[in-house]
């Protein structure tokens, strides 16, 4: 049987614009999202032996994003993942959002990230001649990573 390889034009990825919110695709403003999800273990030496524990589950999620500051929808700024994200983390930086990494190969099978992360401030600015980039880190919320295939 052949292999088949996700490619990063098979990833879609959306964040949530508040709490509660209905999550934004932001594809077109990603040029690449890394989840990195990692069982915090400890190893437990009992009289009967070594034993490893797990004692919670943590994460990351890394954007690489273009500055979309001035995107509009219907006049407004709504549509806009760093200005939603500078609000959020602004207002409400403790506050979870959802997210989710959606990667669908060739056969059409995906698998779905469900998450949440809590809002970073996105950095502004960058080089004259270049397309304005940022790269942001999110915390993903500790054990809040579901996986589904569809």
């Amino acid at each position: 049987m052949a292999r088949i390889y996700a490619q990063g034009h098979d990833l879609t990825l959306s964040i949530a614009q508040g709490t509660g919110g209905a999550p934004v695709q932001y594809e077109d403003i990603c040029s690449s999202a890394t989840l990195t999800y990692n069982a915090d273990r400890q190893l437990i030496e009992a009289l009967s032996g070594q034993k490893a524990v797990t004692t919670q589950k943590t994460g990351t999620l890394d954007v690489e994003l273009y500055q979309d500051w001035v995107s509009t929808s219907s006049g407004t700024t709504s549509n806009s993942i760093c200005k939603a994200l500078w609000n959020l983390a602004n207002t409400a930086p403790d506050t979870a959002i959802a997210a989710i990494l959606k990667v669908t190969g060739a056969t059409g099978t995906a698998n779905v990230y469900t998450f949440n992360i809590y809002p970073e401030f996105p950095p502004v600015g960058g080089v004259a001649t270049d397309a304005l980039t940022s790269t942001v880190s999110f915390t993903v919320v500790p054990g809040s990573v579901v996986l589904t295939t569809s």
